[in-house]
Order: C-alpha cells, then structure tokens, then sequence
C-alpha cells in the first residue's frame, strides 16, 4: 500500500491506537482502506517522521488543513474537500497522498 500512497511507512488504526505517545511521532491519517483478508476497512496512517525535513515541515504546516479536508470528504463534501487538498498540495509539491481516491 505504501507504493500506491506514495509513502514510506503506513500503520493501521490498530498499530496507531497502541502507540503510548502518538504526539511523538509525525503521524497523519491518510483514509480508510479495505485490506485483504480482512473483512472490516481499516483506516490506515502515514508515519512521515523520515521524510526530507522540508517534506516533514509541510506536511505538519498542512495538517490541520489535510485533516479538515478528509473530515470533509469522509462526509460527502467533495468539491469543499477538494479546494482544501488543492490548498495544502500548493504548499507541498510532491505530496500523494493528498490526492484522496473518489467514490
């Protein structure tokens, strides 16, 4: 999954509830995912602690934006979503992820 994100690391909602000090880590839920073997989706979370420090830096500059904009999206807002995506993709070249998959 990480391939098709354009992301180093991935952690399910499983893995992200056991972390003891989430606010340690560069963390951002990207959306939820339907996996195989599993019947239930699971939503899944970009870990972005090794990016480039510049890469880093904007995608924690956005992260209020970005998760607006998936609260948004997970809510049928499309067109509103996609304005604040297109927002934090101007600030952050290169970022996949930020290119949500549509119904």
């Amino acid at each position: 999954m990480t391939k098709n994100y354009g992301v180093a690391l991935l952690i399910t909602d499983q893995t992200y509830s056991r972390l003891t000090q989430r606010e340690s880590y560069a963390i951002r839920r990207i959306e939820k995912v339907k996996v195989k073997g599993k019947s239930e989706a699971v939503t899944v979370y970009e870990v972005f602690d090794a990016d480039s420090e510049e890469m880093k830096a904007g995608k924690l500059a956005t992260l209020g934006r970005f998760t607006e904009a998936l609260s948004l999206y997970d809510a049928g807002k499309f067109a509103e979503s996609a304005q604040l995506f297109q927002e934090c993709v101007a600030q952050i070249y290169g970022d996949r992820p930020q290119r949500p998959h549509h119904p």
